[in-house]
């Protein structure tokens, strides 16, 4: 169940260069924001001594956590519910090739977060392809994202 009336913390372990790193922080803080904008949950940034409800990783592999990543052009991101074993844990793949983009080249990394928050607050996958929470990923404009209620 989503938690309600809460300030939710996050933090990002961006070891594996990906693109720029003040636009990663960016696109990580506008795909919580797109979430706090339809709840009643608000989200933080926490510095790297604090605890996080979520953690945000870019990472390859075997890393330990019964999901593999397959390699580029496979699954690009996974995550787990809070109150799980894992809880908060959001993975990307950093064998894709990520972007701060909406034009299909490379996964768009906010589009990605936003669906892995989604997953980590309870949400189901939907089968509206319009919806954040599609199972496949889909390239959604900014003003699309979270506009249907």
């Amino acid at each position: 169940m989503m938690p309600t009336n809460r300030t939710l913390t996050w933090k990002l372990d961006y070891n594996h260069s990906v693109y720029d790193s003040s636009k990663i922080r960016e696109d990580i803080q506008q795909a919580f924001d797109d979430w706090a904008r339809y709840t009643e949950l608000s989200f933080r940034e926490v510095t790297e001594g604090e605890k996080a409800d979520f953690n945000l990783v870019f990472i390859s592999n075997d890393h330990s956590d019964e999901v593999p990543f397959d390699g580029p052009r496979g699954q690009i991101s996974h995550s787990f519910p809070l109150g799980s074993h894992s809880a908060g844990y959001i993975h990307f793949n950093s064998a894709e090739k990520w972007s701060h983009m909406y034009d299909g080249i490379g996964y768009n990394l906010r589009l990605v977060a936003a669906h892995e928050i989604g997953s980590s607050l309870g949400l189901p996958e939907s089968s509206d392809p319009d919806s954040i929470m599609y199972r496949f990923y889909r390239v959604i404009e900014p003003n699309e994202i979270l506009s249907k209620q």
